[in-house]
């Protein structure tokens, strides 16, 4: 009997000592499942580095044309007119007057406009004295619009950008002045091929 129990003893162990190595030597065959390994990692598997690739620029547009305003000229009448009127002839037989700047009529004067103009007559005038119609061209002053600077102060109206009719008031023979009723009308063009102004119609009568 004590045989028989030393030789299940004996047996029992042997079987212990198999199943020990066993689960030991499990681990000399790889990593178990579900484990990550360096070792098992290949160089082959590694993943490069990444290129950044820049993004090409878009091409540069081309800024659109600046457009530029047309040409203008001063701003207001009375500097407009200023050197022009300090430098304007007097009438024959009027040479101690002066011509009055301050009081001059600029409301026709336009910086921009093809033809445009302003009044000026005599310091201390009288109904029937002389007024000269000075023209401008983009603010440019160009002249007188006659030669000579007719009496009574003149109707001047716009009939296109670059047009205005003028009417003056004359007396007829025998009136006096204040019961004028002579009209002339005449037109001022300019004329963007010779850049100068035209001139129709009619002006007073020579006294």
């Amino acid at each position: 009997m004590r045989l028989h129990r030393r030789a299940a003893t004996i047996l029992v162990l042997a079987a212990g000592a198999a199943l020990v190595s066993g689960c030991s030597g499990g681990t000399s065959g790889g990593a178990a499942a579900g484990t990550a390994s360096p070792a098992a990692s290949s160089p082959a598997s590694a993943t490069a580095p990444a290129t950044v690739m820049s993004s090409p620029s878009p091409p540069p547009t081309s800024a659109a044309p600046s457009t530029s305003p047309s040409a203008c000229g001063p701003s207001t009448g009375e500097a407009a007119a200023a050197d022009a009127i300090a430098a304007l002839a007097l009438p024959p037989g009027l040479e101690s007057a002066k011509w009055d700047a301050a009081g001059a009529d600029y409301s026709g004067y336009d910086p921009c406009a093809a033809l445009s103009w302003s009044v000026v007559s005599l310091e201390m005038a009288t109904g029937s004295s002389p007024c000269a119609i000075l023209l401008f061209h983009e603010g440019t002053y160009l002249g007188t619009a006659t030669k000579v600077q007719y009496g009574f102060v003149p109707q001047v109206e716009r009939t296109a950008p670059g047009a205005i009719l003028v009417t003056y008031r004359y007396p007829q023979a025998g009136e006096a002045n204040a019961d004028a009723s002579g009209r002339a009308a005449a037109t001022f063009t300019w004329n963007p091929d010779t850049e100068s102004v035209d001139m129709a119609g009619e002006t007073p009568p020579s006294s």
